[in-house]
């Protein structure tokens, strides 16, 4: 199951299974996003309803990793393994989650009073989006992803689901009782600063930004099919970025299921 990022989609994760071979893929837009109306309901509930009785390998993407992240801490016994995309743990003071609270008020305001491009193009600019500005052909795959469809409700979105509201997480990360994956571009400042003196294994990828998973959509999809077999990994494979796993699938997907 993916769960995709703000402002992206359940397609961003079709160049990923793509490569996925022997397993069947879930995804669905996030409410507020795609073709998915805002709901007034727990995202762990809504969570619940769309994922397959059976336990999954749950893969999460920045804002829809601290989603998945939230979903595996209350219901670890639906997971088999996690694995985490250019995801934020959580600010560990209340002023620095109101200083980013009042950030995100701001851009939920551009989304409701600017045009859609505007805001674009100046959410993609960004620091943490460094590796997009230096690849216009990336930029020109990511962006016509991005629909405007919804911005009242990407403005809801936004600020119901503001890393502002996150509790610090790190402890909890640490003590998650199912295989554990944290992926982060090398490129990334934000996830390369939380995760370079992470006291367990961490995958960085070299090349790669913020954007992952649309940057090196093999590399993650081999990442997945390690997922459960995590023990299996050793630390000088992973911190490296530059070895391929070998039991990683490089096929076509065998199916790409939308829940909701």
């Amino acid at each position: 199951m993916f769960i995709h990022g703000f402002l992206g989609a359940g397609d961003d994760w079709l160049a990923v299974a793509s490569y996925l071979t022997d397993r069947t893929c879930f995804t669905f837009d996030l409410p507020g996003h795609g073709k998915t109306a805002w709901a007034e309901m727990e995202i762990e509930d809504l969570m619940q309803s769309a994922l397959p009785p059976e336990p999954i390998d749950l893969v999460g993407y920045s804002l829809g990793g601290r989603l998945s992240l939230r979903f595996a801490l209350r219901y670890p016994q639906r997971i088999r393994s996690l694995t985490l995309l250019s995801t934020h743990y959580g600010l560990a003071t209340e002023e620095a989650r109101q200083e980013r609270l009042q950030a995100d008020r701001i851009w939920a305001q551009k989304l409701l009073t600017v045009p859609f491009d505007e805001f674009l193009d100046a959410w993609y600019s960004q620091p943490v989006f460094t590796s997009i500005q230096n690849n216009p052909e990336l930029k020109s795959k990511i962006v016509p992803l991005r629909k405007a469809d919804r911005p009242k409700e990407l403005a809801r979105a936004l600020m119901e689901w503001s890393l502002g509201r996150q509790q610090f997480l790190p402890n909890r990360m640490l003590e998650f009782p199912k295989p554990l994956q944290i992926v982060y571009g090398a490129l990334d400042p934000i996830a390369g600063g939380l995760y370079n003196k992470w006291p367990k294994k961490t995958v960085m990828i070299e090349g790669a930004g913020h954007t992952l998973h649309l940057e090196n959509p093999q590399k993650i999809a081999e990442l997945i099919c390690l997922g459960p077999n995590l023990e299996t990994i050793q630390t000088s494979d992973t911190r490296s970025g530059t070895e391929s796993p070998r039991s990683a699938s490089t096929g076509r997907m065998s199916a790409m299921r939308s829940a909701l």
